[in-house]
């Protein structure tokens, strides 16, 4: 792997690029947001109820209803509630089992820069084989630090950018987890504050969907695939 020799890109370019991807494969962005969302919610909503605390809230739900300070404080009471660590914990591996769809936007922009045509199924490429346990290895991980380092925002969003290009380092490259973060890390340091603006960029498009009746975040939320491929594409350098 080669960063040194790469030229400094420009912003416009990033940016551009990021957009084209994004552009060619809006029905693979709606296809992930209702997989993702729909998944989500089914498996959280699940699992609230298999531990038990459906049943614990349900409780006071007439108490609560239209009183926010009242809800406020019995969502305090059920955050103590011993089942609650376990409950979190699974909400992690739910997440690490669905972000895996990440890894299948990655091949499809590498497809649209070889001038192939997407297909559904390179959305499940992060499922395909042993690597899946790679990827979910990668992500468990991933959500359990950031929920430690979140107590404190700015811990949060360094972990963020820290494992920026991890996953496109893993996928592409085949790195392992760690060395997938020290590679990305590296990434970083050649041109920090441009990394910065495109991905600010990729978070106000991505939360632009909202203002569009809401049905347009299912477009937009996963831009930031886009961004991080960009990115990754002018600051890294594939060896064979």
């Amino acid at each position: 792997m080669e960063q040194n020799n790469l030229p400094k890109p420009g912003l416009s370019n990033i940016l551009s690029d990021a957009f084209r991807y994004w552009n060619r494969t809006l029905f693979f962005q709606l296809l992930y947001s209702l997989l993702f969302f729909s998944l989500f919610f089914l498996g959280y909503f699940y699992l609230f109820q298999r531990f038990g605390l459906w049943e614990e809230y349900s409780k006071y739900l007439e108490v609560t209803q239209n009183n926010i300070p009242a809800l406020n404080e019995k969502m305090k009471e059920l955050a103590e509630l011993p089942q609650m660590g376990s409950f979190i914990l699974a909400v992690f591996v739910l997440l690490a089992l669905l972000n895996p769809l990440n890894v299948g936007f990655y091949k499809m922009y590498r497809k649209i820069d070889l001038g192939e045509k997407p297909e559904i199924n390179d959305l499940f490429a992060g499922y395909l084989g042993f690597n899946f346990f790679k990827y979910f290895g990668f992500y468990l991980f991933w959500f359990i630090v950031f929920s430690y380092g979140n107590s404190l925002l700015i811990l949060g969003l360094v972990w963020i950018f820290i494992t920026l290009f991890s996953l496109p380092l893993m996928f592409f490259m085949d790195l392992k987890i760690f060395d997938g973060i020290r590679f990305s890390i590296k990434g970083l340091r050649k041109d920090f504050p441009t990394i910065v603006v495109a991905m600010f960029v990729a978070l106000l498009f991505g939360l632009s969907g909202i203002l569009v009746f809401g049905f347009g975040f299912l477009f937009t939320f996963p831009f930031w695939n886009a961004m991080i491929y960009s990115l990754y594409k002018h600051y890294f350098k594939e060896l064979s």
